[in-house]
């Protein structure tokens, strides 16, 4: 009996150890993989897909930023929305020299395999991940993803269209070139959906979710001005910290419907099968007020439960962002401002979020919060590159509060 008790004993102990509460505050659980670079992903429209030259037969090199560091990663492709395989002939990965051109770092170059082999086919609906590749990178870098196609691309490619930065197309085997003239840039990303890190105990992968507003509307290409860039900057100022910041926003989407799948239907994807994903900071909606002809204030609300107890049930902590003014823009009227209050009022008052990050009271115009602040607003709707990085410098210090709280 005595012996039982004391396994007994060990046991909560261990149990102990391995809670997960926030950022440097918590005891780490265990080492693994996280998600060092994601995006969410829809069918390129025509305007998106490459055509002088197109994808078939011809190299490709896109560039990501990365959020944490480490030395062992695996790439996930996606081919979701295509009607055909995806041919992959070979693919790169090295260190890009300057984001806002295509040379890259040739001693960091190494080739990315996958079950052995440098060409992949993906089945249309599909993903596939790669081999586990030894690549030495830091939080923060630039790198580079080069890929060289076969005779099958598809009509419609697999893509996150706002990727925000230079994705560069030549026709042509070039996936081993330093540099190379480009014959079409792109702003999209094509296939790739996630690259994930392998890192000892510690990090926290945090991933937004949103629309426009999380996807960079309005920023300037290459810059990296969306409030998740700005996060993951303050989070890797800050030694007390190891918190990679993961964006799956999607311009036009909403929680049911808009542009690529809806919120709800990709919440599984882009939020709960993230590499090592404990928190979320859920902002979308004004999309569904936008096109709204009636009070959908208790449908988003059901969604918004739906989403928080799906996190909870998998060890998520969940928190809510308001959705911000709209007047001067389209989207403004009556009604659609009477289904935000009432929506912002649940999220601040009665939801069951981990917390709240009122982005409304903190960007609004304090004369009229019916506006963003001047200050901060591109459009009466998206916020300007200043509104973005205060944004994310007020997420980033709520986060901080919250968690000193626990």
């Amino acid at each position: 009996m005595k012996l039982k008790r004391f396994f007994a004993i060990i046991i909560s102990a261990l149990m102990l150890l391995s809670l997960t509460s926030c950022g440097g505050k918590e005891i780490p659980d265990s080492e693994g993989w996280y998600a060092a670079w994601a995006s969410a992903q829809l069918a390129a429209g025509i305007n998106e897909t490459p055509i002088k030259p197109p994808l078939k037969e011809n190299t490709v090199r896109q560039q990501i930023r990365a959020n944490i560091g480490g030395n062992k990663i695996k790439l996930t492709l996606s081919n979701e929305h295509g009607d055909i395989p995806a041919q992959i002939e070979s693919i790169h990965l090295a260190h890009l020299l300057d984001p806002t051109g295509n040379a890259i770092d040739l001693s960091t170059d190494v080739k990315i395999t996958f079950g052995g082999s440098e060409s992949v086919d993906i089945p249309a609906g599909q993903t596939v991940t790669s081999d586990e590749i030894d690549f030495e990178f830091e939080a923060l870098d630039d790198l580079a993803v080069t890929m060289k196609f076969g005779k099958y691309a598809g009509s419609t490619p697999t893509s996150h269209t706002g990727a925000r930065c230079s994705t560069w197309i030549i026709s042509g085997d070039h996936v081993a070139d330093e540099s190379f003239e480009a014959e079409e840039v792109m702003t999209s990303w094509y296939f790739i959906s996630e690259l994930d890190v392998w890192a000892e105990a510690g990090p926290r992968t945090l991933v937004l979710l949103g629309d426009s507003i999380t996807d960079g509307y309005g920023t300037t290409t290459n810059q990296f001005e969306r409030w998740s860039d700005e996060m993951n900057r303050l989070f890797n100022a800050n030694p007390d910290y190891n918190i990679t910041v993961v964006n799956e926003g999607i311009g036009g989407n909403a929680i049911s419907g808009g542009l690529g799948p809806a919120a709800r239907d990709r919440f599984d994807r882009d939020v709960l099968n993230i590499a090592g994903v404990r928190y979320v900071i859920i902002l979308i909606g004004i999309n569904d007020i936008g096109y709204a002809s009636e009070d959908i204030s208790g449908t988003m609300i059901d969604e918004f439960k739906i989403m928080i107890d799906k996190c909870h049930e998998n060890g998520i902590k969940v928190y809510g962002g308001t959705i911000m003014p709209v007047n001067g823009n389209g989207y403004y009227s009556e009604l659609h401002d009477s289904i935000r209050t009432k929506v912002n009022d649940w999220i601040m008052n009665k939801a069951k979020f981990d917390g709240v990050i009122d982005f409304a009271g903190e960007l609004s115009n304090p004369d009229d919060p019916s506006y963003l602040a001047p200050e901060y607003s591109l459009d009466n709707l998206h916020p300007n590159p200043s509104g973005y990085k205060h944004m994310g410098e007020f997420a980033y210090q709520r986060l901080i509060e919250m968690w000193g709280e626990e």
